[in-house]
């Protein structure tokens, strides 16, 4: 007697299920890459624009998000009227016045992790660090 074994293959309707899945996890997954938020709201890891720990915390794409040590908040420490205050105090003849934006800061400081983390002392003192080296290198005096 002869026995012949088939292999039993799924039903379509799992098939579709899997693929249907797919391709809301991939649509997600894409959507959350091309955030669009404007500058003073962060792109949450899901692609969502806000502000607070869900947008900016761990995951956050784009905007001012958290530094991802200590979970301390640069933008919290330069705000726009330190920042603006730092920048209007710069000489009319300084050539790299309007040079820089505090959104632009903020985006190249996550560039870089560490700098402005630990204790809010010590971030403190390196954000203020940071802008006295930048007065010294471009030469601009600054007005009291």
């Amino acid at each position: 007697m002869n026995s012949i074994t088939t292999k039993k293959s799924l039903p379509p309707i799992h098939g579709l299920l899997a693929l249907a899945l797919l391709l809301v996890v991939g649509a997600q997954w894409a959507s959350a890459q091309n955030c669009g938020c404007t500058n003073n709201l962060c792109c949450s890891r899901w692609g969502y624009c806000g502000t607070g720990d869900a947008y900016c915390g761990a995951g956050c794409q784009a905007g001012p998000c958290y530094a991802s040590q200590g979970g301390r908040n640069l933008a919290n420490i330069v705000t726009d009227a330190f920042f603006n205050g730092i920048v209007n105090r710069a000489g009319a003849n300084c050539p790299g016045r309007g040079f820089y934006t505090r959104s632009a800061f903020l985006q190249a400081a996550r560039s870089y992790p560490q700098f402005g983390t630990g204790s809010q002392d010590v971030a403190r003192r390196e954000v203020a660090a940071f802008f006295a080296h930048v007065t010294h290198e471009t030469g601009c005096k600054f007005s009291f």
